[in-house]
C-alpha cells in the first residue's frame, strides 16, 4: 500500500512539474485561482509529503538527502499555516511573476523529487 502511494505521490508530482515546464503560465493561473481549500490542501500536503519522506529515509541509500528534502518540506507546509491564506497567496502571485527560467528550474526539481520518491519503493 505505501508502494502505491508512492507511486501516485510520485506520478502527480512529476505530471505538474512536466507541465511547469511546458508551460509556465500555469504556476500564475494556478496561484490567482488558489481558494483557501487548494491552500490547506497544498500546505497540508507539503506538510505529508516531508513526512513521507522522513519516514523512508531509513530504508534508502540517500537518507541524508532524503531526510534533509522532508525536513524542508515540513518546514514549508509549516510556514504556509502559520502565515495564513492571504499573505502565503500574494506570496505565490509575487513568485509566479517572476522570471519563467525561475519556474522551469522550479519544475526541474520538482521532477528530481518525483524520481526520488519513484526511487524509494
Amino acid at each position: 500500500m505505501v508502494k502505491l502511494i508512492l507511486w501516485l505521490l510520485g506520478l502527480a508530482i512529476m505530471s505538474l512539474s512536466i507541465a511547469v515546464i511546458v508551460r509556465p503560465q500555469l504556476v500564475r493561473d494556478l496561484s490567482e485561482r488558489l481558494n483557501r481549500a487548494g491552500y490547506a490542501f497544498a500546505a497540508w500536503g507539503r506538510v505529508i509529503v516531508g513526512l513521507i519522506m522522513l519516514l523512508i529515509a531509513d530504508t534508502h541509500a540517500w537518507n541524508i538527502l532524503l531526510n534533509a528534502l522532508g525536513t524542508l518540506l515540513v518546514l514549508a507546509g509549516a510556514y504556509m499555516l502559520f502565515i495564513g491564506f492571504e499573505r502565503s497567496k500574494a506570496l505565490a502571485i509575487r513568485v509566479a511573476s517572476g522570471n519563467e527560467n525561475f519556474l522551469r528550474a522550479s519544475g526541474v526539481l520538482g521532477i528530481l523529487l518525483a524520481l526520488l520518491l519513484l526511487s524509494a519503493t
